[in-house]
């Protein structure tokens, strides 16, 4: 079977994904964020997951000008790990350096051979402890109670994976080379960006409409992409007609929408291996 790593680069308040790459299926996901990061510019803030804790990586950041907040995990550094346990102040400025296995790496890739950085100690609504670390250090312009809701941001992207992976179906691959799967990863990514494009005009007539609402309402993606898919050809190929398409769309983005509900945690179903098998087997529906 085919197996790859995509990584993307997505503008999380936007909801396009501004460069993504396609990797061999043991590829290391910092050496795919290093090729997209000329995609971004300086002084851009990245909000990266547990995977993107390595000091060549935040040393990278630095070197380009860019700032980051990084989610530590006990495993990464020992002060994340201290913290995590509630111990110590919940912001600290620390001075970090490459292990003694990674130095001559680090000077060979011209990387700086130490980083001042910031761990942020952040309390989730379940009580729960999530460390960051970033290269906002100043404790006054970006103070500590305004990273939870920041690094929440990030969830944009585990959406989006969601919607490639769920709703376009993207591991209902055309084929079992690279030179099929190559294609429909990319088309998949073109497809989540043209959604975002085109749905702008009824998200701001949605979000207008029911701003005072309980429950805010969004545009319906299982709408939206359905939509989408039958009308791209004629949007793409019937350039006379094209505005008069746009607006047929946006009408039809406007019905069933979906309610925003900010603060909603559902509890993981953990599910057996049986379970899950017999669900890709028999339950799940592929396609749009």
């Amino acid at each position: 079977p085919a197996h790859g790593l995509a990584s993307v680069c997505y503008e999380v308040l936007n909801k396009i994904v501004i460069d993504s790459q396609l990797g061999k299926a043991r590829a290391y996901e910092v050496d795919l964020a290093v090729l997209q990061l000329p995609a971004t510019q300086s002084n851009d803030l990245l909000l990266l997951d547990r995977g993107y804790t390595s000091y060549r990586w935040l040393a990278t950041c630095v070197q380009h000008q860019r700032h980051f907040v990084v989610r530590g995990s006990a495993g990464s550094f020992q002060l994340a790990r201290q913290m995590l346990k509630g111990l110590g102040a919940s912001s600290q400025v620390v001075n970090l350096t490459p292990s003694l296995t990674k130095r001559l790496a680090i000077t060979l890739l011209g990387l700086p051979s130490s980083l001042r950085v910031r761990f942020v100690r952040v309390t989730l609504p379940n009580g729960e402890f999530e460390v960051l670390v970033t290269n906002l250090l100043d404790e006054i312009q970006f103070p500590t109670s305004s990273f939870g809701q920041l690094y929440h941001l990030r969830w944009g992207v585990e959406t989006l994976y969601g919607v490639v992976k769920t709703r376009l179906q993207l591991e209902n691959f055309s084929g079992l080379t690279a030179e099929s799967v190559r294609p429909d990863v990319f088309a998949t990514i073109f497809i989540t960006n043209l959604e975002s494009i085109l749905t702008e005009e009824a998200t701001t007539k949605l979000e207008k409409k029911t701003s005072k609402n309980l429950h805010p309402q969004q545009v319906n993606q299982a709408v939206s992409f359905n939509a989408i898919k039958n009308y791209v050809i004629a949007l793409f190929y019937l350039e006379n007609n094209s505005e008069e398409i746009l607006k047929q769309l946006t009408q039809l983005f406007l019905t069933n929408p979906s309610s925003v509900r900010p603060q909603r945690s559902v509890p993981r179903c953990q599910r057996s291996p049986t379970q899950r098998l017999n669900y890709h087997r028999r339950l799940k529906k592929f396609g749009f």
